[in-house]
């Protein structure tokens, strides 16, 4: 089923028709949007896979159509309401039977650099003070911006059709189910990575006491939402799924959020790897080739406040448009969008919190090393070795590099791939000296070696810390034994880290 937007005569029309019905499933990325560019990023937040506990209606086929048809005619009438608010959409239509959610796509040929959307921040819901009762806005003011934009969804629900946005919350979903708000103890166990469970906890904790605290100072508002947390926890989850931070700059100077509808319905295209070249001899991944998937990305936010998405390339009709969340890490896209890409040549794992970590480890790692005279020279050196390389990259001047130079863990990257930071720290214990290593890292030999193994022995303790293995995860996969989309998330999730620990250790392991 699709809704198609046309533009004739220079005035936008929105037509409903179908193009053919599709049998099965087809599994799709929850609809996210994060767009790559210094000037307009997303802030999407909390997002991941949970089945709901509320009780479902049983669908029969009748019910499941009529649902559909429901859906497709609010997405006409909001389509219209857009249209009349400054809002265009060129040879783009709505795919409503994209699995998990909708998505748009291109209903002609379009060629790179075409605008195929702006969306006018007149239709948006804005994080801003005045849209909030003035009785709120002071507890508004020290809340976060999900919560801030939560609170506008539920007033704007209560609303009803007195809402200037009733159009649009009309098509909002009531939750994000995959989201992690909505997790279980269990759900965050099948995680099995600590950094991401215990930053899924904090963000379980940090809602239940926003809710509590606006009780208390603020409860107009919470919408319908006072005494229901539950309706609190899902419009949090369903901003978090779908706002815009815009920024008037490229420095962000003037940042702030909006829920976009129409935009809000661009689907991800992520980064894939398409080849990999190896060093002859030591077999060492010495580049990593990637091709970027998506096809459209913001262009501009003019000066009457309508956002620009253009083609980056040119694009057959049919095609899906999908838009670059950014270069993140699958715990990004696990807790904040819902998903887990199983080919994203930017996830990684954590090995150490910090360089200093590190070093405790190595100590009782090496006792040898770190009881004797020598223990005060080595960490020194480490330390020494440490900073140069971050110098290095920061000179390096590379988005990469100065996010690397920028955050304090150390990380293994897929195909061995090592913070140079740690190699270079680690290998300096070893050689003893203040002087050893240059600001690439340790040049070669066995100081390096025997940092690399150190790398190795680090990832063989993490995998053996998660309660299943690689393997397991894997053969879970493709017997299908995950209930559902949520906990299959969760499995490819664990499985992807995983596979980096394994890919650094087989890499680094001295025989």
């Amino acid at each position: 089923m699709y809704v198609a937007l046309h533009r004739p005569h220079g005035a936008l029309q929105f037509t409903l028709y179908t193009l053919h019905t599709r049998t099965g499933t087809r599994k799709s990325h929850p609809r996210r949007h994060a767009p790559h560019t210094p000037s307009m990023r997303a802030r999407a937040r909390w997002s991941t896979a949970v089945p709901s506990t509320r009780p479902r209606a049983r669908r029969t086929a009748r019910t499941a159509r009529a649902v559909v048809d429901d859906d497709a005619s609010r997405v006409e009438t909001l389509a219209r309401w857009c249209a009349d608010r400054g809002t265009y959409a060129r040879a783009l239509r709505v795919d409503l039977d994209q699995g998990s959610g909708r998505g748009l796509e291109l209903s002609r040929d379009v060629r790179a650099g075409e605008r195929v959307l702006g969306a006018s921040l007149t239709s948006g819901i804005v994080d801003e003070a005045r849209g909030h009762p003035e009785r709120t806005r002071a507890a508004m003011a020290e809340a976060p911006w999900g919560v801030r934009l939560a609170c506008r969804v539920l007033q704007e629900r209560k609303k009803g059709g007195a809402s200037a946005y009733a159009a649009y919350v009309a098509t909002l979903p009531e939750r994000v189910e995959s989201s992690p708000a909505l997790y279980d103890a269990r759900a965050i166990e099948e995680v099995q990575y600590p950094p991401a469970m215990t930053e899924i906890r904090e963000m379980r904790r940090a809602t239940r006491e926003w809710h509590e605290k606006l009780q208390k100072t603020a409860p107009e508002a919470l919408g319908d939402a006072v005494f229901d947390y539950d309706a609190f926890v899902d419009a949090v989850s369903v901003v978090h799924s779908r706002t815009y931070g815009i920024a008037s700059a490229n420095d962000n100077a003037g940042l702030f959020r909006a829920l976009l509808p129409l935009a809000d319905m661009i689907n991800h295209g992520g980064d894939i790897v398409t080849g990999l070249t190896k060093d002859e001899e030591t077999g060492a991944v010495t580049n990593v080739e990637t091709t970027a998937t998506d096809n459209i990305a913001w262009s501009e936010l003019d000066d009457d406040g309508v956002v620009h998405f253009a083609a980056t390339r040119d694009i057959a009709e049919g095609e899906a448009a999908l838009m670059s969340y950014g270069e993140r890490s699958n715990d990004h896209f696990l807790i904040y969008y819902g998903f887990a890409p199983d080919n994203n040549p930017h996830d990684d794992c954590v090995l150490f919190s910090n360089l200093e970590h590190a070093l405790a480890w190595h100590s009782v790692a090496h006792p040898e090393l770190w009881d004797g005279p020598d223990a005060e020279i080595r960490e020194r050196a480490a330390k020494a070795a440490y900073e140069r390389v971050t110098k290095s990259l920061e000179a390096e001047g590379s988005v990469d590099a100065k996010l690397a130079a920028a955050e304090p863990r150390l990380k293994t990257l897929s195909f061995g791939r090592v913070d140079a930071r740690l190699l270079s720290a680690f290998a300096a214990i070893f050689a003893g000296t203040e002087t050893s290593g240059d600001a690439a890292g340790p040049v070669c030999g066995d100081e390096l070696r025997f940092a690399r193994a150190d790398v190795a022995a680090r990832c063989e303790q993490l995998l053996a810390q998660m309660p299943t293995t690689f393997a397991e995860d894997l053969s879970a996969l493709r017997a299908g034994e995950c209930v559902d989309d949520a906990q299959r998330t969760r499995f490819i999730y664990r499985a992807c880290k995983k596979k980096i620990l394994v890919d650094a250790l087989e890499m680094f392991r001295i025989a």
